[in-house]
């Protein structure tokens, strides 16, 4: 008799747990390998652990000729991917990170960049910088069909910087102060390279 209700404990046992994982599939769900994938998404992402830096727009395979238009081009996608390259060119830029600048910046930027930090670290300058946020973010100009392609966007944003000399004096800026800046960025990429990677090529304000 006992060995019975033993079998029936883990009979019902059995049927509870088949009944909690079929309510677990419903809520959750399961992937099909059918999910919808982003196709055009600007994508810039920092490692919290090291300065590898990932800096891809990645678009559908199509004909970029002026043939095809530009309807493979999501302006969302891409203020969100432009948005968030913004935001690490300028930290990296504000805290002398030229490693990470590295994969983000054509040549002639990168080189006024780097100009920049070197002279900071030469006069024994000490930044102290902090990103609000961005207040807005604009396409201006779009040119899809030259080579490179390039998109220019105008930002709005809020951050706080204050520049040190070597005996804690403050020599620009404010620690208090919360300045709006607003920046005209132009991406570029070039059709013939493989790479999806746009790269900031022209700033002014």
């Amino acid at each position: 008799m006992n060995e019975a209700f033993q079998y029936l404990d883990i009979l019902i046992l059995a049927v509870l747990a088949g009944l909690v994982l079929l309510r677990l599939r419903s809520v959750l769900g399961r992937r099909t390998g059918n999910e919808k994938t982003d196709t055009s998404s600007f994508n810039y992402e920092a490692s919290n652990t090291d300065t590898k830096i990932e800096t891809q727009i990645k678009s559908p395979v199509v004909d970029r000729s002026s043939e095809s238009g530009d309807n493979w081009f999501d302006t969302k996608d891409f203020l969100n991917g432009a948005n968030k390259a913004y935001e690490l060119i300028v930290t990296n830029f504000e805290n002398g990170n030229k490693k990470a600048l590295n994969p983000l910046l054509e040549k002639s930027v990168l080189s006024n960049f780097n100009e920049v930090i070197d002279q900071r670290n030469s006069d024994g300058h000490i930044v102290e910088f902090s990103f609000i946020g961005i207040e807005s973010s604009e396409i201006i100009h779009k040119d899809l069909k030259s080579d490179p392609m390039e998109v220019t966007v105008r930002f709005i944003s809020e951050m706080i910087t204050c520049i040190k000399n070597s005996k804690e004096e403050i020599v620009s800026g404010s620690i208090n102060q919360v300045q709006k800046i607003t920046d005209v960025w132009t991406f570029t990429k070039n059709k013939k390279i493989k790479s999806d990677n746009w790269l900031l090529s022209a700033t002014s304000d």
